[in-house]
């Protein structure tokens, strides 16, 4: 009975000298037992790692953003006018360049399409002190349909900015130069209200 404790307290005594490093000399001493056991990471690895926890602290600052909700608006698939559909997006600097990419991006009910022709991209945005914004399109929005496609296109992206207080007016350009129309039907040649 008297040698089972002896056994005993000999291992525990081995296994407390190895978890604490104590047989270790005093230049091979590892700062922990986790450092001793650590498998090398392989050249590439360690970059991905690195990117994966990058990209974890980007999704993270992403999600504690301040958010507000925005409208968007777009055409119902029968047709017959605009609908909004209300999304939060993050409130920041450039809020109304994010606001008509969610708008390019699409809707979320599956009724309601995005009434821009697709392929569409947003240039450029600025709005004036007196309120007057300018959007600058690619020139795929010149491919909508004229007539009521037209109306809703202009009036999509004019309802959408005017939600914001410091808009007032909106100013359409294509490529950078401004137009008199998208396809010949909607007269976009001055600033318009929602």
């Amino acid at each position: 009975m008297r040698s089972r404790r002896w056994w005993l307290v000999v291992v525990l005594l081995y296994i407390a000298c190895f978890s604490s490093g104590c047989w270790l000399t005093e230049d091979t001493r590892l700062k922990s037992w986790r450092e001793w056991i650590k498998v090398p990471v392989e050249e590439g690895k360690e970059a991905s790692s690195t990117a994966v926890k990058s990209n974890r602290t980007a999704n993270i600052k992403e999600l504690t953003k301040e958010r507000i909700t925005v409208e968007l608006y777009f055409a119902r698939k029968d047709g017959k006018g605009l609908e909004a559909e209300k999304r939060d997006i993050p409130k920041e600097e450039g809020i109304a360049r994010k606001t008509i990419e969610a708008l390019l991006a699409g809707p979320q009910n599956p009724n309601l399409i995005c009434p821009l022709p697709e392929g569409t991209k947003l240039l450029d945005i600025n709005i004036k002190p007196d309120g007057l914004c300018i959007v600058n399109f690619s020139r795929e929005i010149t491919t909508v349909t004229p007539g009521k496609p037209e109306q809703l296109a202009v009036d999509a992206v004019v309802k959408t900015l005017c939600q914001f207080p410091s808009v007032k007016d909106v100013r359409f350009m294509v490529e950078g130069d401004y137009v008199d129309t998208l396809a010949g039907g909607v007269d976009i040649s001055r600033p318009l209200k929602a």
